[in-house]
């Protein structure tokens, strides 16, 4: 999401770092070593500047952008190259994620920094026919627009993983710092959502996510900010369950917002441009 406590005034950037500041002292105290390998780092087509969300199969990368910008789906090769753009019919309101399986793209038009939005939902894309979109509504438990504050609400979101007949949504907690989990079936038999884990410790908000299969763990990337526009990325790794189990500071980058798992602990991350950096995409290693 563009990083709109930075382009909306002083005031809203301000108290957003206000809120994200003991998470930022947090994840600096920590003492964690990174222990990341970067492998590539590539800058991004001018096309991509906004780079939300990040999804990988065996050949391709697939990317979109956020709010504001035409509802395109890109198919990256491993260079970064665009090899494929498809424009789907429907509005970008505030696209940040997107998955798949083998017969379904899944975007996230979940953003939702104001918490004022009542069209919450993941379009459910046909593969073979991208013009084919069923919507999925997202219903939150206890989601009242009359009560929710910009950037003081923990009903946004930015990361989801396909996992079986499920979407797998972690939230972008503004108000509590606690990352809240839900799933949302596939099939839309979900009228209304409440969490399924509750995760303390994360150093910052959650802006993507993926499920490596071959550790049985999930990867999810975010970072903290503030209002000078300095970024704080941070990737961790959480057990099948959502218990947390290691954090690492990604050194030297900034918005942080797209994230996919591929074999031996290596993770392709996409990068927001943003006035202090340009859009990336980025292969790292974890430590084994």
């Amino acid at each position: 999401m563009k990083n709109s406590s930075f382009m909306a005034g002083a005031g809203k950037a301000f108290a957003l770092s206000l809120l994200l500041l003991p998470a930022a002292c947090s994840s600096t105290d920590s003492g964690n070593d990174s222990g990341i390998e970067v492998l590539e780092d590539i800058v991004l087509d001018e096309q991509l500047v906004e780079t939300s969300g990040l999804y990988c199969d065996a050949n391709h990368i697939y990317t979109i952008n956020d709010s504001g910008n035409s509802p395109d789906l890109f198919t990256l090769d491993t260079s970064g190259t665009i090899v494929k753009s498809e424009k789907l019919p429907r509005k970008n309101t505030d696209w940040e994620s997107v998955t798949a399986d083998s017969e379904f793209f899944y975007i996230g038009d979940f953003g939702n920094n104001a918490g004022k939005r009542s069209d919450l939902a993941v379009l459910k894309v046909s593969r073979a026919d991208t013009g084919d979109i069923t919507p999925l509504p997202v219903n939150y438990e206890n989601y009242d627009i009359a009560k929710n504050e910009y950037y003081a609400h923990d009903y946004d979101a930015e990361a989801m993983v396909s996992r079986g007949d499920q979407l797998v949504l972690f939230s972008k907690s503004w108000l509590t710092r606690v990352v809240k989990v839900y799933l949302l079936d596939k099939g839309q038999t979900t009228p209304l959502l409440s969490p399924v884990a509750e995760l303390s410790g994360i150093p910052g908000v959650v802006t993507g996510a993926d499920f490596d299969a071959q550790n049985n763990r999930y990867v999810i990337v975010g970072y903290t900010s503030n209002a000078l526009g300095m970024f704080k990325p941070f990737i961790a790794t959480l057990s099948a369950e959502f218990d947390l189990i290691s954090t690492y500071k990604l050194d030297g980058y900034g918005q942080v917002e797209g994230l996919c798992v591929r074999e031996n602990n290596t993770i392709w991350l996409t990068q927001e441009s943003s006035p202090l950096s340009v859009a990336k995409l980025i292969k790292v290693k974890l430590p084994e």
